[in-house]
């Protein structure tokens, strides 16, 4: 399991997780550094937590772009229903070898919450931050995290 982990870990830390905030974007995060784009969106919306979360693909199995499409649909609508503030985005695989994944940069929202809606679309990590302080990789699958 370990050597899977660790070919995962390296393929998520590889990825740049773009997101649109208006007319100036797309932005990347990157896990292990800082983002001055989304601290000022945590700054202009008083918060101080963010998550970026995907439905694609559970558990790096890859689906079709229907499937997806729908997943992302269900997403969307948890998170506006929730009242969060959130943008769209997609995982860009470094190395080419893995479709974009749509995703959401969501403000506001918990480690907590994040981890359950990362869970509940059966992915194995999900990356959070806070104002301030680098992204990270979370393992939020049971089976991964060891």
């Amino acid at each position: 399991m370990t050597n899977f982990r660790e070919r995962l870990r390296a393929a998520y830390e590889a990825t740049d997780y773009l997101f649109s905030a208006g007319p100036r974007g797309p932005f990347a995060i990157r896990c292990g550094a800082t983002s001055a784009e989304v601290d000022a969106l945590l700054a202009a919306t008083g918060h101080d937590h963010w998550a970026y979360v995907t439905a694609c693909n559970p558990r790096s199995e890859r689906l079709s772009a229907a499937a997806n499409a729908e997943r992302m649909a269900r997403l969307g609508t948890l998170v506006r229903d929730r009242g969060l503030p959130h943008f769209a985005g997609a995982g860009i695989a470094s190395g080419g070898d893995w479709p974009p994944e749509q995703s959401l940069l969501i403000l506001g929202i918990t480690t907590a919450e994040a981890a359950e809606l990362g869970r509940s679309f059966e992915q194995f990590a999900i990356v959070v931050g806070r104002r301030g302080e680098p992204a990270r990789l979370m393992w939020i699958d049971p089976e991964t995290a060891t």
